[in-house]
């Protein structure tokens, strides 16, 4: 029998997830903090690649302005099996440095409960906002538990 390793779900993953691609259309940013978080999430549960990228970026842009269609798409994948969840709860915010907006947002994933920090910035130029990032430690469990999806059809050798 052969040792499969940890990140060989996260492989399956990647390729196994049936959403669309981010194109880099549609508006980017949310018209608050708060609204950044649940749209990144609500994405995130969907799979929905173009929504999380339209609301992932920094003070500056969003990030899909930024890297390439392949990283975009890589580091979005990551991102969604990481942040799996049945339920979740953001927290008021607290003041981050230069005008930030850090949320704490619990997720629950059946009866795993992890708790992670989602950092939001204003981008002034869009007067729109962003999460700019997350803690993966709190949540990288999320990614290992449950079964993996698998298309029909598919076999792994």
């Amino acid at each position: 029998m052969r040792r499969v390793m940890p990140w060989a779900g996260l492989l399956l993953v990647l390729v196994v997830i049936g959403c669309r691609r981010p194109t880099g259309g549609g508006e980017a940013g949310a018209r608050t903090a708060e609204e950044a978080v649940v749209q990144f999430l609500d994405a995130a549960r969907a799979r929905d690649l173009d929504q999380m990228s339209a609301v992932w970026g920094n003070a500056s842009t969003p990030v899909r302005d930024q890297v390439s269609r392949q990283e975009l798409e890589q580091r979005l994948l990551i991102m969604i099996c990481v942040l799996r969840h049945d339920e979740s709860r953001i927290g008021v915010p607290a003041p981050g440095e230069a005008g930030r907006q850090v949320y704490r947002v619990e997720l629950k994933q059946g009866d795993k409960v992890a708790t992670t920090p989602f950092t939001t910035v204003r981008n002034a130029k869009l007067d729109k906002w962003f999460v700019e990032e997350f803690d993966l430690r709190p949540v990288r469990e999320f990614c290992r538990s449950g079964e993996t999806q698998r298309p029909e059809g598919f076999s792994p050798d």
